[in-house]
């Protein structure tokens, strides 16, 4: 008589959520609890991808709202040119910031498009520079809206995973109460 010995194929070992190593024979025993382990993992992904939108949100909040306060600040040099020939320095704060930002004029740096104008400004410069910085600010205003647009879709996301929870909890419940009429 020949006997059979189980194989690696037909007998899986899994690890007691107690602490201790138990031998089953089936691949996956708590199917539902597994699918609704993975849900909340997931669940918990969409909730970091939609953090990490509204900090970039924000940012890009600062950077459109920053580059338009400076907008105005050319708006209101330009206004004190009275004659198509008369010129002005940029203010330093409105400097300062293109520096720091990287921000062009008409291809060029600031300094090196101030380099060419000798430090002074007439209407068309300065409309140059009120237009990067509406550009910059633009930009930053657009990708907000897309963002709202993904912020929307991360969220349909994460209701759908609840839903799912909800459905697998309910089938937990239906099989447990079938398990226990079963046994009674």
């Amino acid at each position: 008589m020949t006997t059979i010995q189980p194989t690696a194929q037909s007998q899986m070992s899994n690890v007691d959520p107690i602490g201790g190593a138990s031998e089953r024979n089936v691949a996956n025993p708590h199917p539902i609890g597994d699918s609704i382990a993975m849900m909340l993992v997931i669940m918990d992904l969409l909730s970091r991808q939609t953090t990490a939108k509204l900090d970039d949100m924000q940012k890009k909040s600062n950077i459109s709202r920053d580059a338009q306060d400076m907008a105005n600040k050319v708006e209101a040099a330009l206004a004190k040119l009275v004659k198509p020939e008369d010129k002005t320095e940029l203010p330093a704060d409105v400097l300062k910031y293109m520096k720091d930002n990287n921000i062009l004029v008409n291809g060029k740096t600031i300094d090196d498009f101030m380099k060419d104008k000798g430090g002074k400004l007439d209407k068309a410069d300065l409309m140059s520079v009120k237009s990067s910085l509406e550009s910059v600010s633009g930009r930053a205003s657009d990708f907000i809206q897309q963002s709202q647009l993904k912020m929307q879709q991360l969220m349909q996301n994460y209701n759908t995973a609840v839903q799912m929870i909800n459905s697998l909890q309910s089938m937990l419940a239906e099989s447990t109460k079938g398990i226990a009429s079963a046994i009674r």
